[in-house]
Formats: C-alpha cells, sequence, structure tokens
C-alpha cells in the first residue's frame, strides 16, 4: 500500500476515541507523507489515521491503487542526524526490577524490558537476553548483554506475514496485514505493522502513554510487550489493546493492534502466536533504512507550508473564485483501471445533480433498514439513527487532555446536537476515448469559515463555544457515511465498475452532520476533509453552505 492509502486507514472505531487516537497519531502520519523517507513498511493503523475502504479515494491523497509495495522509500535519505547514544541503564534498570526468564532452547537474542513512568507511561527498551558467562553463573550486566547482541548488515527488503490462526468467523485482507470478521472488515479486530530494528537496538525506547495495564510476555519463541490503553481517566473511554513482538532473525518489530473491545486478551495471544513474519530473498543495507528510534524521535507535527502544496488555512479567495455550485459540471482526476491503457488517472465530468436534506433514513430509499443490516453502515449509521429511522442527537463531549503519563484525558462539559443526514446524487461523466473500469471516487464534506484575519480556515466547533478544553470528540471528519457501492473485487467498496466512452453513471452519497455545522459545508470531490491542498484548490470545492438556511 503506498503512502497514498495510509492516512485513512483507521478502523471503525468509537467517536468517544476516535479524535483522540487521531490526534496523536496525525503528526507522525503528516511526517510520513511529506518527507517520504519513513519504513512504509509500518502499516499501523495509522491504523490507527484508518478508515473504512471508503477512504481510498483519498488515502492520504491521490487514489492510488492497492498492494503496491511499500518498500519503496525504505532506501531513501535517512536522517543525517544520528540519535544521541542512548545508554544501557534503562535497560539495566529495568532488568534489575524484573524476574527474568530464561528460555531454554528457544534462539532469542533480543528482548524487552519496561518501566513504568508516572501512573501511565510505559518506557519500553530492547536488549539481550540473559546470558550464561564463562562460570556458568547468569549474568545479567550491561557488558554481558551487549557482548551477545548481534547486528545485522543487511536486512530483507520487504516482509510478508502469515498467520496460522485466525478467529472463527474472521479472515485476512490487506495482503494480511488485517484480520477482522468477513461481514465487518473494519472493524478494528487485529491490524498489524512493522518497524525496523535499530543498527544498535539497545538505543531504542519506545514511550507509550494512556496505558492501565502491561505485560512482557514469550510469544512463540519471541518476546513481545503487551498494552492495554484507555485515554479516559473515569475509564469511559474505548480500550485499545496493542502488542509489540520483536522479530529479530528479520530484524523487525511487529506491531498488532485491536480496537474491538470484543476481543479478549487471550484472543490476541492466540492470533500473535500464529503470526510469522517472512523476510524477502532481496536485501539492503540496515544502515540506509528508518527504524524505530528515528521514527518515534519525530512526534510533533510540522508546520504546513507552501513547500508542500498543503495548507491549514487560505485565502478566501482561493476557495470562493473557484467555487461551484449544486447543479455546476466540473472536471476532476480520478483513479480508474482502465481497459484501454495502463494510466492510473483519468479526467472524468462530475456534476451533483440533486441534494436532500433529511431528519430520516428514509432519505436513502425505502429500503433504508437493508442498508443498516448489511454490516457496511452499521456502526456509521445505525447509532445515529433509532428503530424507525430517525436521526438522534449526537453527544458532544469536551475534553482536557492529560499527558498520558501521570494524568489522562477528562471529559469536562457535554451536550447534544441535533443531526441531519445530508443525500447527494452525483453523476461522473466520461467524456474521454477510453472505457474507463473500477473508477474510484471519494466525496467528502469540509466545515470551512472566515476567520478574524479574513483567511479561511476550517471550522472547529471547540473554538466557538467558551471553556477550559482543548478539543471535542465529536469533531469528525465528515468521510461519506454511505455511498453506492460497487467495482469488481472490492467487497462493496466506493467504485463505479464500468464507466464507458460517453456515458454517464450516477451514484448516491450521504453524509450525517451535526446540524448547526451546515452553514459551513463544502464538498471536497477528493475526500480530503482536514486539509487545503493545490490540487483540491485547483479543481475546486462544491457550495453546500445553502443546505442549512
Amino acid at each position: 500500500m503506498k503512502l497514498e492509502n495510509m492516512r485513512q486507514e483507521f478502523p471503525e472505531m468509537p467517536e468517544s476515541i476516535r479524535m483522540m487516537i487521531e490526534r496523536e497519531v496525525a503528526s507522525q502520519v503528516r511526517k510520513e507523507e511529506r518527507q517520504q523517507d519513513h519504513n512504509l513498511s509500518d502499516r499501523k493503523i495509522q491504523n490507527f489515521t484508518a478508515r473504512r475502504e471508503s477512504e481510498h479515494g483519498e488515502d492520504d491523497a491521490g487514489g492510488f491503487e492497492q498492494g503496491e509495495s511499500e518498500q519503496q522509500s525504505l532506501t531513501q535519505r535517512k536522517p543525517a542526524r544520528k540519535k544521541a547514544g542512548r545508554t544501557f541503564l534503562l535497560v539495566a534498570a529495568a532488568a534489575a526490577l524484573m524476574c527474568t526468564t530464561v528460555f531454554a532452547g528457544v534462539a532469542i537474542r533480543e528482548r524487552f524490558f519496561t518501566e513504568a513512568e508516572g501512573n501511565y507511561g510505559v518506557n519500553i527498551t530492547i536488549g539481550p537476553a540473559e546470558t550464561e558467562t564463562e562460570s556458568g553463573d547468569t549474568d545479567s550486566s550491561a557488558a554481558a548483554l551487549l557482548s551477545k547482541l548481534e547486528t545485522p548488515e543487511e536486512i530483507p527488503v520487504d516482509v510478508t506475514v502469515e498467520a496460522s490462526y485466525i478467529p472463527e468467523g474472521m479472515v485476512q485482507y490487506d495482503d494480511g496485514w488485517k484480520i477482522d470478521y468477513e461481514d465487518d472488515l473494519y472493524g478494528g479486530s487485529f491490524s498489524m505493522g512493522v518497524r525496523i530494528m535499530d543498527e544498535d537496538p539497545t538505543e531504542t525506547l519506545i514511550t507509550e502513554t494512556s496505558v492501565v495495564d502491561s505485560e512482557v510476555l514469550e510469544i512463540n519463541g519471541h518476546y513481545a510487550v503487551w498494552l492495554s490503553l484507555n485515554y479516559k481517566d473515569d475509564g469511559s473511554g474505548s480500550t485499545v489493546q496493542k502488542m509489540h513482538i520483536l522479530y529479530p532473525e528479520v530484524w523487525h518489530m511487529l506491531t498488532i493492534y485491536s480496537l474491538n473491545e470484543e476481543v479478549t486478551k487471550e484472543e490476541l495471544l492466540k492470533v500473535a502466536e500464529g503470526i510469522s513474519l517472512i523476510g524477502s530473498e532481496e536485501m539492503m543495507p540496515l544502515e540506509e533504512v528508518y527504524t524505530i528510534s528515528d521514527y518515534e524521535e519525530e512526534t510533533e507535527m510540522e508546520d504546513y507550508d507552501a513547500e508542500d502544496g498543503v495548507y491549514t488555512t487560505v485565502d478566501v479567495s482561493a476557495v470562493e473564485d473557484n467555487l461551484h455550485q449544486i447543479g455546476d459540471s466540473f472536471e476532476i482526476s480520478a483513479y480508474s483501471k482502465s481497459e484501454a491503457d495502463e494510466e492510473f488517472l483519468h479526467t472524468v465530468s462530475v456534476r451533483v445533480s440533486d441534494v436532500q436534506v433529511s431528519d430520516n433514513m428514509n432519505a436513502l430509499g425505502d429500503d433504508w433498514k437493508s442498508i443498516l443490516d448489511s454490516g457496511m453502515y452499521t456502526d456509521a449509521l445505525q447509532e445515529s439513527t433509532d428503530e424507525d429511522g430517525n436521526l438522534l442527537p449526537e453527544l458532544i463531549e469536551y475534553v482536557k487532555t492529560g499527558d498520558g503519563i501521570d494524568s489522562l484525558n477528562t471529559v469536562v462539559k457535554t451536550e447534544e446536537a441535533e443531526q441531519k443526514l445530508i443525500c447527494a446524487t452525483i453523476e461522473f461523466s466520461n467524456n474521454g476515448a477510453s472505457d474507463l473500469h473500477n473508477v474510484l471516487y471519494n466525496a467528502s464534506l469540509m466545515t470551512l469559515t472566515e476567520d478574524d484575519d479574513g483567511m479561511m480556515v476550517f471550522y472547529d466547533r471547540s473554538t466557538f463555544v467558551e471553556g477550559d478544553w482543548d478539543y471535542m470528540t465529536a469533531s469528525r471528519s465528515y468521510e461519506m457515511d454511505y455511498y453506492t457501492a460497487g467495482g469488481e473485487g472490492n467487497n462493496g467498496s466506493n467504485y463505479i465498475t464500468d464507466l464507458k466512452a460517453g456515458e454517464t453513471a450516477v451514484v448516491t452519497v450521504a453524509w450525517i452532520v451535526r446540524a448547526d455545522e451546515m452553514p459551513y459545508l463544502y464538498l471536497n470531490m477528493d475526500g480530503a476533509t482536514i486539509e487545503f491542498t493545490a490540487e483540491d484548490l485547483a479543481v475546486g470545492y462544491v457550495d453546500f453552505r445553502s443546505l442549512g438556511n
């Protein structure tokens, strides 16, 4: 999966935790996109930044084909700065605090050590397992541990994952890196990602925050750390399970995430025990790749700037001077597999021909109950409706952020917001000479407003309500909550199966929005919801603000 397919790879999760997780990982994802010198085989849920396959159109700003190699940037520039050499004191201190077990007959060269920091922080370090001295005594001193550490000069260019245990009713997808229920592929049950170990693993320090429970384990001959995370101090937040597993034979660390609260620790351990990492025959120098510590050190989001073509604020004219109205036709660049050529991007004409605003799911048609029962849209739609399809108010929580070490997040205010269903009919016309196949579409809503300096910015509800908080959990991006499914072999994804030359295809897209935010709505046919890009501004947005009148 390419860079462009990472930002929205978040499995479906409760809204109370979505924003907290997204805020913590967004900076790391953004750096991966902009610098392109990260280890792109880190397939994390970045999942946690993920989301359903409906976001693959934007799936990090571009719509590239799934399954393409994520290893393409492994050998790109490694940061010039070298990490300050961390000593082995943390490892030694942790080893002195823990009862270390030697597993006879198992060739384990490295293991994890953990040390608590504050109430909810856990520092994780890597070091060799205990070794025997010449006298036969077990010696866990720093010198003895370091003397047994072996670092390869080369590592596999790519690794693949194999699972010998898959829970009943679940399947593997995304090249095996995700395991979930066949009728709910985005439930967040098991998602995996890998990062490369450091040239000197003892320099590695992974700091986990908001940890309410942890345990160092030995999983099928590999050392692991299991973590349970909760982001609210009252325990009401959704629990996230995470497990780091060392595979020194391929010099990688595997991370398994589970956002599905029905997944037990025991089930996670059974899945982990059946996981194998298989290295490719092609090798590359370890010194040229991006490692765990490189990744851990880059935690703050850089400013957006014009050189990257990505902005958090723009002149009002940049939006207003290229604004389309409902009923207007305009051209976009759409990803597809053309049967006439090998091009991925094709120009198609788009027109929003009709928009309805409703308090009830019947705007989607008489079969709206079957839509809710289909499994594809259950989390997004059923939680917002009653049994008659009426939209329910959304609970909004205003949160004061904890540091994740000594304190967790605290809900300081709650309120309810009326919700509306917006249902749009969108026409896609192929004015070219070639027939198109599997045309990807991704229509998302943006909330924009003008600030006091006359700049266009993203509307943030929490800044318009007075109080001492840092963010609100309901300020989710308005991705497609419903869309007409199609596309061969895409399991109900947002694709137009066939768009022949000279023909027009009609799709239905729907979003659930907060009613009082409707005067700020714009439609972006590229799918981005929380940033301006030069490409999107050139295409232009569709003005949906009138829907709030």
